[in-house]
């Protein structure tokens, strides 16, 4: 593929790419700002159970794979998703009505049995989360390219990252929405964008992308 071509079809990814992320946010901006008008979605609402199920169900495949290579890693994602589809309903408090441990209710905002609203995490938290994953898929894409090269970097790109960064970017352009949109009550917009940056996280780890990059070839 020469210089030209490649430049071509790098940026008609990139537009691609674009228009993928903003039409998911723009969905997902309706969607919360219904959910915000008509009160649909309040604390441990529907949306909230859809990223429950999304994040445990990635964690149940992810689990059931039998793929000898990097295990120990697998294990890891499939342990974090699990807390993490935990900790979106409270490890169950509301349903089964038990007293959280006291060191997280007496520091937690809420008094829930959840790590992310304890010892004030929840003032920094997504931000450091939503940063952490970036750097992430930055350092994934600069190791490609040294690998593989630009040509290498297109197909990864088309073949891999496209939608589950296209999820990822509408979720987070649904995040700045809501505070835009709403300053101080953006809760709709959050769980509505919670909900596509699980769905775009589970999407790139299901399609094995160390396996993949592996068998991408210049």
């Amino acid at each position: 593929m020469g210089t030209g071509t490649m430049m071509r079809a790098m940026a008609g990814l990139i537009l691609q790419a674009v228009v993928y992320s903003m039409g998911i946010g723009a969905v997902l901006i309706i969607g919360a700002q219904a959910s915000f008008v008509f009160n649909i979605d309040n604390n441990e609402g529907l949306v909230e159970w859809m990223q429950f199920a999304i994040l445990l169900g990635g964690a149940i495949t992810l689990a059931l794979r039998k793929e000898p290579k990097g295990r120990w890693l697998r294990h890891i994602v499939v342990a974090g998703l699990f807390v993490l589809a935990m900790e979106e309903i409270d490890w169950a408090q509301p349903y089964l009505g038990y007293t959280p441990l006291p060191i997280l209710a007496d520091n937690n905002a809420y008094g829930e049995m959840a790590l992310h609203n304890a010892f004030g995490l929840e003032k920094y938290l997504r931000k450091a989360v939503l940063i952490a994953l970036m750097l992430g898929a930055g350092s994934l894409l600069t190791l490609v390219t040294l690998r593989k090269g630009m040509e290498g970097l297109i197909r990864y790109g088309k073949d891999t990252v496209l939608w589950p960064g296209a999820l990822f970017s509408g979720g987070v352009i649904a995040l700045v929405a809501g505070r835009l949109m709403h300053p101080g009550e953006y809760f709709s917009f959050d769980e509505f964008g919670e909900l596509s940056i699980y769905a775009g996280v589970i999407m790139f780890t299901l399609s094995m992308p160390l396996e993949v990059l592996a068998r991408t070839t210049r």
